[in-house]
């Protein structure tokens, strides 16, 4: 394999995560205390969240799979980590996770009517069968739990 061709290997294994339907702007989730649920289904992974709208801890849990083909790159433990910007004090963070993880998580405390942005990724070691390279997920989702 060519240094160009190994470049060229190494920009696509770089995997990007953006959340949101199609009718949604990519990356943004609106809750209501009617529609509490967001899904998104990439190539990269399945991403879900839910919200609860608890008047003493009104809080969002959200999972990340990564997909099989993202999954099927993946060499060795993966180190994973989620904050949320807006949000102190919350952190998610897996040093050494395997790539088949179900990776879950619940943001507590929330504020309504107020604007976060939660921060995920996911490094690895990725091979194409050939060659090593680092390897790395990305997902960011802005979102907010609306009063009404």
């Amino acid at each position: 394999m060519s240094r160009y061709t190994y470049s060229a290997v190494i920009a696509c294994i770089l995997a990007i995560l953006t959340a949101g339907p199609a009718s949604a702007k990519p990356g943004q989730a609106d809750f209501t205390p009617s529609n509490t649920a967001h899904r998104y289904n990439g190539d990269h992974g399945i991403f879900t969240a839910d919200a609860v709208y608890d008047p003493a801890n009104p809080r969002l849990f959200w999972s990340l799979r990564l997909s099989d083909s993202v999954r099927a790159i993946v060499q060795g433990p993966m180190s994973c980590g989620a904050h949320v910007e807006g949000k102190r004090g919350y952190g998610d963070h897996h040093p050494s996770i395997p790539a088949d993880y179900q990776w879950y998580s619940v943001v507590p405390n929330l504020q309504l009517d107020t604007q976060y942005r939660l921060v995920a990724n996911c490094a690895f070691t990725a091979t194409n069968g050939h060659t090593t390279a680092p390897g790395r997920v990305d997902y960011s989702l802005v979102f907010t739990l609306h009063s009404r």
